[in-house]
C-alpha cells in the first residue's frame, strides 16, 4: 500500500488465479459486498454498510442510524461487529456498534471514555471498556502492544 498526495484513490488487485478470497476483496472494494436488510414501515431496503453511522440495540431491537434516518435491522450487534469489522465497524459499548469511517472527531472524556462526534453531528459515547481497544485500532496496533 502507498499513500498518494494527489489524484483519485485507486486499488489494484493482482492475482494468479481468481479464488473466493480474491473475489470477496474485489467485491468489497467495488462496494458489492454484503448488504444489510432494513425496514421502514412496510418497506424493505438494502443498506450498504458504509452508509451506516452506527447501530444501536434498544429493548432487543437493532436500529441502523443513517445521516438522515433511523431504520430497523435484523442483524445483531455482535454479527455486525464481526462481519463488517474490516469495513470500519467497531463495538463501542454493550448496546452500540459504530462505523469508524463516519466519525468526524474524537474527544477524551473523564472516566477513560471517548466522545465520538459523527459526520451528522450526533455524539456517541465509547465506554471505557472499549476505549483502549479503539485507541489501539486507531494506532494500527494490537491490544497487546504497549501504550
Amino acid at each position: 500500500m502507498s499513500r498518494i498526495s494527489q489524484g483519485e484513490d485507486e486499488v489494484i488487485i493482482r492475482y494468479r488465479r481468481m479464488n473466493g478470497q480474491i473475489e470477496a476483496i474485489a467485491q468489497m472494494v467495488q462496494g458489492l459486498g454484503q448488504k444489510i436488510s432494513a425496514f421502514s414501515g412496510d418497506q424493505t431496503l438494502l443498506l450498504v454498510p458504509e452508509d451506516i453511522l452506527y447501530l444501536e440495540s434498544v429493548d432487543g431491537t437493532t436500529y441502523a442510524y443513517l445521516t438522515d434516518q433511523v431504520l430497523r435491522v435484523r442483524i445483531s450487534l455482535w454479527e455486525a461487529a464481526a462481519v463488517f469489522e474490516g469495513r470500519g465497524f467497531f463495538r463501542c459499548s454493550k448496546s452500540m456498534v459504530l462505523n469508524l469511517y463516519k466519525i468526524s472527531h474524537l474527544k477524551s472524556e473523564s472516566g477513560s471514555r471517548i466522545r465520538a462526534t459523527m459526520e451528522n453531528g450526533e455524539q456517541v459515547m465509547i465506554s471505557r471498556r472499549y476505549a483502549k481497544s479503539l485507541r489501539q485500532r486507531l494506532k494500527g496496533g494490537s491490544e497487546d502492544d504497549g501504550e
